[in-house]
């Protein structure tokens, strides 16, 4: 209980001394002491766990619904930015949307990563363990050549194996969910091979878990 009032306290003086700054997701605490503000405000919001999702952050003050969440997709995603040399990052509300040609992942027509591909999802794997308060959607696409049932079958197999291979990476199995769509889908028109190639693919759908969630809505309630 001293513990979590010395605590408060701090947080109280640092959101005083801090310079206030946004982003499109919420208010933002900037300033040399955000990593120990953010930290606070975790601790605040969730105990230990609380204090690790807020030291991450860097800092984020309370009273914006949806400011602590924004704030951790928004450094996830620079994080992701930064390790993958062929997945394309987009943030989407928040939500990450991580995308792959499948030809980067897989040979044509197989569902086994290949060799090429390990040390891209490899980079992946470890950003995702750097975030542990996010879960994941696999999803496979396919373009319209070949038969609806194969193609859908494949789309499953090449998500399960992505889900395969970062559970191998140390990226807790309950995190994560594949589903196939086959050619159901399709991003682009498939009457061209531009179109096709671009629905030859795997996303990765990032969203924040429950206890992020939680964190989030403690935050929120803190400067009242």
């Amino acid at each position: 209980m001293n513990r979590i009032i010395v605590t408060g306290t701090l947080v109280a003086v640092l959101i005083v001394s801090a310079c206030a700054t946004s982003s499109g997701t919420g208010a933002l605490a900037g300033g040399g002491g955000g990593a120990l503000l953010g930290a606070g405000i975790g601790a605040l919001a969730g105990g230990t766990k609380g204090a690790l999702i807020g030291a991450a952050l860097g800092g984020v003050t309370g009273g914006v619904s949806g400011a602590l969440i924004g704030r951790y997709m928004d450094k996830q995603k620079e994080a992701l930015d930064r390790d993958l040399k062929s997945g394309y990052v987009e943030k989407q509300g928040n939500k990450l949307v991580v995308k792959f040609n499948s030809g980067i992942l897989f040979d044509t027509d197989q569902a086994e990563v290949k060799p090429a591909a390990q040390k891209e999802l490899a980079d992946f794997a470890r950003v995702l363990r750097e975030y542990p308060d996010t879960n994941l959607m696999i999803l496979g696409y396919t373009d319209s050549s070949g038969g609806q049932e194969h193609n859908l079958k494949l789309s499953q197999e090449r998500a399960k194996a992505v889900v395969d291979y970062l559970t191998s990476s140390q990226i807790e199995r309950k995190r994560l969910v594949s589903q196939g769509f086959g050619e159901s889908q399709p991003s682009s028109s498939n009457a061209t091979k531009e179109g096709r190639e671009k629905n030859r693919r795997v996303e990765i759908h990032i969203e924040p878990n429950e206890e992020l969630k939680t964190a989030d809505k403690e935050n929120a309630q803190q400067k009242s």
